[in-house]
């Protein structure tokens, strides 16, 4: 599947309760003293919630195309009440992942909830990756308001990152003058840096920097995968879930994006270009639908994510994976199967031809190699690696949706997990007890390890000797693979070891 769709001492101690007024902020306010200063945000019933908070420098004018830069501090109250600006991006989606607001490329923030009266606490951390194909989303759009989530117990994270072009961009000239390796993969490495923030400055929201779980979806997925690869995220990560992210993900290389680059460079009437002259292309001149999505660099990504899995070189974290049942709502899926399965793939149409769902036989081939399979693989590479991994497939459909869509979309299980329901739609009781649920069983996972708790149904791991997934719909429950899906499985890893090698 292509990729799409050091630690500074902790400062004060604070208190999140109600203060009195601040210079610089409002009459009153929970506030945190961070490493850079200190940020003062809202009540919300029984949470504090801070809102925009800068974690890396703007990565303005000649900090473009490069690492994210260490904060400058400053002094009084920084309010912290309203979401920063997300990166720029072009889409023309209207979804609620979408729907972004101001866009700037002083874009690097981050959105906190926490339980009030939390300081003192060491609270499970839920830090969120946002989908849009890498060139599209923001971690402050209202889909992803961590109340809900926060009001369990945790201290929830979500985050901007450099998008498109701006974030995952390789030129001759930028590699030339970043001789520390850290290039292309801008994107990845805010995400980095935004958890060397969350090390350093969580624990003044409660939160416990030893117990950091990375989630996110489709593109925030790929991303999870990415990181639980990268050396660079080494003793940030606690644990990970993946949430409609594949796993037979092939990077570019380096050289082969530097000629893309190139390529676009020249059309911006610079065949020969600079870094100064790149930098001074204006910023509604970049982003683009066609642009975006991590290579190999050898520093942030070493390999594609998926080789890290294959010969365990990949960080000893339990994870979560999977994906729902008609991620072919995304386009492109079908052509995506193809090279996964290689040769096996007529075969296999035809077997699924004998008994297709409302969304066709293709689509079922499609979403079976490209994100069930991937996704089972990967676990069982966890496993294997002796950590808890568990699988699952999403099936649950709003009540306003299940007569006209053919299964959970793309994407779909993301209201219920926050509990949002902003897509005009209606739920029924169905819908309120798989959201309580899919929440209950992320939470249980972030503060445990395990997503099992007593009286729930049984979630049960994969393992070496057996592979099972909870279908996860509002009368969820652990099931086996059929052998038609064990046989898709098994023509994908065929191909990822033609690809990769084999395992080790």
């Amino acid at each position: 599947m292509a990729f799409k769709a050091g630690l500074a001492a902790v400062a004060a101690v604070v208190s999140l309760a109600a203060c009195t007024s601040t210079p610089g902020a409002g009459a009153s306010g929970p506030t945190a003293n961070l490493d850079t200063g200190i940020v003062q945000g809202t009540t919300a019933g029984d949470l504090a919630v801070f809102r925009g908070i800068p974690y890396a420098a703007a990565p303005i004018g000649n900090l473009r195309w490069r690492a994210p830069q260490p904060l400058a501090k400053w002094t009084g109250v920084r309010a912290a009440t309203e979401v920063g600006a997300a990166c720029p991006q072009a889409t023309t989606s209207t979804e609620p992942w979408a729907r972004v607001g101001t866009q700037s490329e002083d874009c690097l923030f981050l959105n906190i909830w926490t339980p009030s009266q939390a300081a003192s606490k060491k609270l499970p951390v839920m830090f969120f990756i946002h989908g849009g194909s890498f060139r599209a989303g923001a971690g402050g759009v209202p889909m992803y308001d961590g109340t809900a989530l926060a009001k369990r117990g945790a201290v929830i994270v979500t985050i901007n990152y450099r998008l498109g072009r701006l974030g995952f961009f390789a030129h001759p000239a930028l590699t030339k003058e970043n001789t520390d390796g850290y290039v292309g993969n801008y994107g990845l490495m805010d995400q980095v840096e935004a958890l060397r923030w969350v090390k350093r400055n969580i624990a003044q929201f409660g939160g416990d920097p030893a117990n950091v779980t990375i989630f996110g979806e489709s593109a925030g997925a790929v991303s999870v995968q990415a990181l639980v690869a990268s050396p660079e995220a080494n003793g940030l990560i606690a644990k990970a879930i993946s949430q409609s992210g594949g796993g037979y993900t092939l990077a570019p290389s380096l050289k082969a994006s530097e000629a893309v680059g190139e390529t676009w460079a020249a059309k911006q009437g610079l065949p020969n270009a600079t870094a100064e002259q790149l930098r001074a292309i204006p910023t509604d001149k970049i982003p683009s639908l066609d642009a975006g999505g991590p290579m190999v660099d050898g520093k942030t990504v070493k390999d594609s994510p998926t080789k890290a899995f294959i010969v365990r070189e990949q960080a000893a974290v339990p994870m979560i994976l999977g994906g729902n049942s008609w991620e072919a709502s995304l386009p492109g899926l079908d052509v995506a199967a193809r090279p996964i399965l290689g040769a096996a793939f007529a075969a296999l149409l035809e077997e699924y031809k004998a008994n297709p769902s409302r969304a066709g036989a293709e689509a079922d081939l499609a979403i079976q190699a490209v994100a069930i399979q991937p996704s089972r693989y990967l676990a069982e590479r966890q496993a294997a690696k002796g950590q808890p991994a568990f699988t699952y497939y999403f099936t649950q459909q709003p009540q306003s949706e299940r007569s006209t869509k053919p299964g959970a979309e793309h994407g779909g299980e993301l209201s219920y997990l926050f509990g949002t329901r902003l897509n005009a739609e209606t739920w029924d009781a169905a819908d309120e007890r798989t959201s309580k649920l899919m929440g209950d069983y992320w939470f249980n996972f972030a503060k445990t390890g395990n997503p099992n708790s007593p009286g729930a149904p049984m979630w049960e791991p994969v393992t070496t000797t057996s592979s099972r997934y909870m279908h996860l719909y509002a009368d969820a429950r652990t099931t086996d693979f059929t052998p038609l899906e064990n046989k898709t499985k098994d023509a994908g890893v065929a191909s990822a070891r033609r690809i990769w090698g084999p395992e080790k």
